[in-house]
């Protein structure tokens, strides 16, 4: 009873849906296909599950570690270092970075050199490095998934009215029919988020970890609520803006670790325009200035989803403020002669830290 209760509160019409209608009237009616809110807690699921098993006990054995051995990465790691209880504490708590003072009492108390301790910390944080072919099997799959996903995006949208005039996102809202593709476009989408989401906390510790964890949970619950309110039309606009991007980048991370320098620098100069053009261009001067000055004209829509989806819009944008600038000093550092590193996603915090080269990099 009070789970019934409660589902009633939360998914409450007068918050969700314009006046007059009902979460009956819409799924009852029959000029219009209006979207089966289980069909988000059910497909999703299994479809996480088939990219996990086509990912790590496929793909990932069979056809991507072969192919980055054979041409010649790295999927070796250093030794871990003599486990030490007083070591390891330190190191789960500050890294390589450890105060001066702390090194020097936890050298101490363990009776060896503060020379000793930092050699530990560096020879553990190296064991926790990706291998070079651990990160080859990370961008591939990201790299498949989206040319893959972008292409049936671009195929799934072009026959549609709203890629071309964005305002009927709007017109005759909430009575949209969803088809068959576009049912399929967002189950893909939700089920990779699942299966990023689940196995995030099983992949190393990367410096955009906890942005990433935040970003897969904020796009699942955008993909969830603009499904069950039947704002799918403007998040196929969003998905297509969003999954196109990394795709230069990937591509230049796999030449980073080919080290080849000419090419990596290419596909970066690729990535920012699309980058800039697209998730600081297209999503908040054509996506974001409908869903806030056009929606509620077309609409007359002042009731509370509005501000709901807005503000989880701009939650996302702020999220790709906060990556444009780790960009920017990518860009920064190039002009300064320096090698290209993405700081957004390819390293994990172990090897940010570990031998001069990389700290002349944060210098």
């Amino acid at each position: 009873m009070a789970d019934k209760s409660m589902t009633a509160w939360f998914w409450n019409t007068g918050v969700w849906l314009p006046p007059g209608y009902t979460w009956e009237s819409l799924a009852q009616a029959e000029e219009y296909r209006y979207p089966v809110f289980c069909d988000v807690w059910t497909y999703p699921f299994a479809i996480a599950a088939i990219f996990i098993v086509l990912r790590y006990l496929i793909l990932t054995p069979f056809v991507f570690t072969p192919f980055a051995v054979n041409i010649g990465l790295s999927n070796t790691q250093p030794r871990p270092p003599r486990s030490n209880p007083t070591f390891e504490k330190i190191y789960r708590k500050y890294r390589t970075r450890v105060p001066p003072e702390l090194i020097s009492e936890g050298a101490k108390k363990e009776g060896c050199s503060e020379r000793q301790l930092e050699r530990w910390l560096r020879q553990k944080a190296a064991s926790m490095r990706t291998t070079e072919v651990g990160k080859f099997n990370d961008n591939i799959w990201q790299f498949v998934y989206y040319s893959l996903y972008t292409i049936f995006g671009i195929v799934v949208l072009w026959d549609k009215p709203w890629l071309w005039d964005i305002r009927h996102c709007w017109y005759n809202f909430p009575e949209h029919s969803i088809d068959d593709d576009v049912w399929w476009y967002y189950m893909i989408s939700l089920g990779y988020y699942w299966c990023m989401t689940l196995t995030h906390f099983f992949q190393h510790l990367r410096k955009d970890s906890l942005q990433m964890f935040l970003h897969h949970v904020l796009t699942i619950m955008l993909i969830t609520f603009s499904w069950t309110c039947n704002f799918v039309r403007v998040g196929t606009l969003v998905l297509l803006v969003h999954e196109c991007t990394d795709l230069p980048m990937l591509i230049a991370k796999i030449f980073i670790l080919y080290k080849n320098q000419s090419l990596t620098d290419m596909f970066f100069v690729v990535f920012l325009l699309l980058w800039l053009s697209t998730r600081t261009g297209l999503y908040p001067f054509w996506i974001m200035r409908s869903t806030l000055f056009e929606a509620h004209v077309i609409l007359q829509m002042w009731y509370p989803v509005y501000y709901i989806f807005n503000g989880m819009l701009l939650l996302l944008l702020l999220i790709h403020c906060i990556w444009t600038y780790f960009i920017m000093r990518i860009v920064i550092r190039k002009l300064r002669n320096l090698e290209i590193e993405d700081i957004r996603s390819s390293d994990n915090y172990s090897a940010e830290d570990d031998d001069s080269i990389e700290q002349k990099k944060q210098s």
